[in-house]
């Protein structure tokens, strides 16, 4: 009966099952946004970077009232959690965010529980192979996000929870087959295909990294597992086998490279950096307010542990500016930072705090140090940074507010800065400008060691950071943080070819190695204090990028309000009644405006110079370093992009409006001008007929009088006469009309 469907699922074809669904009035479309990240709806969704509410109920209210739908029909409940779990399967292809999926699941097991025994047999025992798939669906899932935090343990435990799920599914989908055999069959097909996939290969697979990171066992026994899953005839789904390719490819590049010399970070540090600029109050205020008041600011729900008016940078900072300008600001120490798996166990203790900066180049950031670390324990560090990172439980020491990632809590904090400046200042428009995605990762290398394999118990001393050419792992140093991870030990296929090449070289053999959200400072043969020196460089580099935020976003109101002023430039060309006095005051604010723009682009260009200047640092040694540093970076590309936004908001909007404007004030004041001037001339045609009228008659009268009188009396006319001629002229030219300026 259900055949076709069954069929079409198993290829990948959702549409038969929805319209299925569909003719008994379930609104599947309501079903599908439930798991989806970037749909909310539940109401009064609390900010970004908050960890979102708990979604179960409202995902349990919703498939209920489908559900009532569905039951009116045979096998209808079954379908409708299969169709369920298809919109999770789904979104777990494109999404990290994996609360939203676990509480779906979640949702429709707690609808069966509740109401599965008003079911018939058949439907309850499909209903309930279903939601047995569904929590191994969700024990996948945690093996994904253990793997995605770096914990190969917790990953197999997952995956061997899968695969006892899985089996509680088959024995169930055997006992509904009497009922419904195509949903029988097309269950068992997929409960197969995670039985090989998870119980026999990639859990297995799993151990075998483990032992091998752990003691340099062989992966030769895991690696024929995961090739037999792959030729195996369980296994059809073309997602799964592209999964198994992927896991043997990296355990082969592992053992390929059993035998070579392996990295081994003796100490070192690594710095996760989240750059973000305050929007609304300018930097100078936001320092004064952070030595004034921050020490009594709640941020992230927790309150400063010390407030620092400076950044504690060494006196290399002080430069010597011609305007004593220099590189500084204040900074706010937090609790420690606790970030620990679902069960609890602690992962990492991170130092938290906020640096301002006089410039606007703010960022929170976190810090920790590194002792006696392979290549996948780095791996893990350096991952813990992006927002992709998995969900784990992150609160301050002592606090009760939980976030799942740092790349939410720092945008938290930047959030809550904002808000106590705004109280502070008393502007409500200050506001955050930061993304999850604007990370850098900073990795220190200290001190350094290779061994032979990844177990070797002889240690070779790096000297300098040409010691790592070749070295298994070294590549991590080389490689941005990735934002998908498809496999276990994945950073082992990471291209070498770049190993150490693309660098900033100093002066004792040190290197510093920057990616798109990373940057290695190798510096083993250093003293600590000196690698400071060279940290501060590079976090100032790397904050640059929130300064750069906030200047593109205040671009953009100049241009929001440049084209608001084009509007109304239209407006008045279409308005013909508009007075000249009306263009000149919407004139008036267009020059404002530009004044605006101009103060605008000669501080960016002032401080985009301060920056580049060697006078920003006393050292031209340490000036050098900071100038390949940015050249290393995405600095110069930025700062084009930014010259052009200018230009293009300057010329081709501002001056277009200015010169629309001008042609409009010149046409009306012309109109105007013309207007005037039929005024004077219909007064002065009337006032010269008047004196027309009443002249020629007086004139005739004054001359009838003279020459008929005697000659004086005829001289005396002549002279009238004349003088009524000149004050005619001199009258005419007074009110001849004239143009105007």
């Amino acid at each position: 009966m259900h055949q076709p469907m069954m069929e079409a699922l198993a290829a990948g074809e959702l549409r038969p099952l929805r319209e299925w669904l569909a003719g008994l009035q379930v609104e599947t479309e309501r079903l599908v946004v439930l798991p989806q990240w970037d749909v909310h709806p539940v109401p009064d969704h609390p900010p970004r970077g908050r960890r979102s509410v708990d979604r179960t109920e409202a995902a349990a209210a919703e498939i209920l009232r489908q559900w009532e739908k569905a039951a009116i029909a045979p096998g209808g409940v079954p379908f409708l959690l299969l169709f369920v779990l298809t919109a999770v399967e789904a979104e777990w292809n494109i999404s990290y965010d994996f609360e939203p999926l676990w509480e779906t699941l979640e949702a429709a097991a707690r609808c069966l529980r509740e109401r599965g025994a008003r079911l018939d047999a058949s439907d309850q025992l499909s209903g309930r192979a279903v939601v047995a798939l569904m929590e191994s669906v969700a024990a996948q899932i945690q093996a994904e996000n253990a793997m995605v935090t770096g914990q190969l343990d917790a990953q197999e435990a997952a995956l061997n929870a899968a695969v006892v799920k899985a089996g509680e599914a088959g024995e169930l989908a055997r006992q509904a087959a009497s009922g419904h055999p195509d949903l029988s069959h097309y269950l068992l097909v997929r409960i197969a295909e995670i039985d090989d996939v998870c119980g026999v290969a990639v859990a297995r697979a799993v151990r075998g990294v483990q032992e091998f990171l752990a003691t340099g066992e062989p992966l030769d026994q895991a690696i024929a597992q995961i090739e037999v899953a792959e030729a195996g005839a369980h296994v059809t789904d073309y997602g799964y086998l592209s999964e198994l390719r992927a896991h043997r490819l990296a355990l082969l590049s592992l053992a390929e490279r059993k035998d070579d010399q392996w990295l081994r970070v003796e100490h070192g540090k690594i710095v996760y950096l989240y750059p973000f600029a305050v929007r609304g109050v300018p930097p100078e205020e936001v320092l004064d307010a952070v030595a004034t008041q921050s020490a009594y600011w709640a941020l992230g729900g927790t309150r400063p542990v010390s407030v620092n008016s400076s950044l504690n940078l060494d006196d290399v900072w002080n430069g010597s500016d011609a305007f004593k300008r220099r590189y500084g600001g204040a900074l706010v120490e937090l609790p420690d930072v606790l970030i620990s798996s679902s069960d609890g166990c602690l992962l990492e203790r991170v130092r938290a705090e906020i640096r301002f900066s006089r410039l606007g180049n703010h960022y929170v950031r976190f810090s920790r140090e590194i002792a006696d670390a392979g290549p996948a324990v780095l791996y893990a560090a350096t991952l813990r940074a992006a927002p992709e990172y998995g969900s784990t439980r992150v609160a301050f020491s002592g606090g009760s507010a939980q976030w799942r990632r740092l790349s939410e809590l720092s945008l938290d904090l930047a959030e809550d800065v904002c808000e106590r400046l705004g109280d502070a200042e008393g502007r409500a428009g200050s506001r955050a400008l930061a993304s999850p995605g604007m990370f850098h990762v900073v990795v220190a290398v200290n001190a350094a060691t290779t061994t032979r394999g990844p177990a070797g118990e002889t240690r070779q001393e790096v000297h300098t950071a040409a010691g790592l050419q070749g070295v298994m792992g070294a590549q991590l140093l080389t490689n941005p943080v990735t934002h998908l991870i498809g496999s276990i030990a994945e950073w082992a296929r990471y291209t070498p070819t770049s190993d150490l090449t693309t660098t900033m070289t100093g002066l004792t053999g040190e290197q510093i190695v920057r990616t798109s959200n990373t940057t290695a400072i190798i510096a083993p043969g250093m003293a600590d204090f000196t690698h400071n020196s060279r940290g501060h460089i590079v976090e100032f580099v790397a904050s640059l990028d929130g300064l750069f935020t906030g200047w593109s976003l205040e671009l953009v109101d100049h241009y929001q309000r440049v084209e608001a002023f084009r509007a109304r430039v239209d407006t008045a060309e279409r308005d013909q009644r508009g007075s000249s006095q009306a263009l000149r005051a919407l004139a008036h604010e267009l020059d404002a405006e530009r004044v605006r723009l101009n103060d605008f682009a000669t501080s960016v260009r002032s401080t985009i110079t301060f920056i580049r200047s060697p006078s920003l640092v006393s050292s031209p040694v340490v000036a050098d370093v900071l100038r390949r540093v940015l050249d290393g970076s995405t600095f110069h590309q930025r700062v084009a992009e930014l010259n052009a936004m200018i230009e293009e908001v300057a010329k081709d909007q501002l001056g277009t409006s200015i010169a629309k404007l001008a042609r409009q004030r010149e046409e009306q004041e012309t109109q105007e001008e013309e207007r005037r001037e039929g005024r004077q001339r219909a007064k002065l045609e009337v006032f010269l007929a008047v004196i027309a009228a009443a002249g020629v008659s007086g004139v005739v009268q004054v001359l009838q009088a003279g020459f008929f009188q005697s000659r004086d009396a005829a001289m005396w006319a002549a002279g009238s006469v004349s003088a009524i001629f000149i004050a005619a002229l001199g009258l005419g030219y007074l009110f001849w009309p004239r143009g105007r300026r």
